[in-house]
């Protein structure tokens, strides 16, 4: 009988490959999905009196928002990229990763 072996994302996991997993994370995170996620948190940082101002939530968000719903998107992501990959992230290696996803999709590229 053979035996099957399960399923690993990466043959080293704890190694880190900056290419190989930001690949997973277009496969998992298109396009698409991460511009829904982030119009939905956006909703969750902007206040209540926008409408006195403004047209939409978005526009006041880009006048007043520093990045928060960009870093929770990106943060999200992070997460399920460790707890997919097993991976234990030092600190430069986390902002590696955060940079590359933020450089990865438009929505999520903001200037501090």
């Amino acid at each position: 009988m053979k035996h099957i072996k399960p399923y690993k994302l990466f043959e080293n996991e704890s190694e880190f490959n900056l290419d190989l997993i930001m690949s997973k994370i277009r496969e998992k995170f298109p396009e698409d999905t991460v511009i829904d996620l982030y119009d939905n948190e956006i909703l969750e940082w902007v206040d209540e009196d926008w409408s006195d101002e403004y047209d939409s939530e978005y526009d006041w968000y880009v006048d007043h928002g520093r990045g928060e719903a960009q870093d929770v998107i990106i943060n999200d992501i992070i997460t399920w990229v460790k707890s997919e990959c097993g991976l234990s992230l030092d600190t430069d290696q986390h902002c590696e990763l955060f940079d590359a996803i933020k450089q990865e999709y438009d929505c999520l590229d903001y200037i501090n």
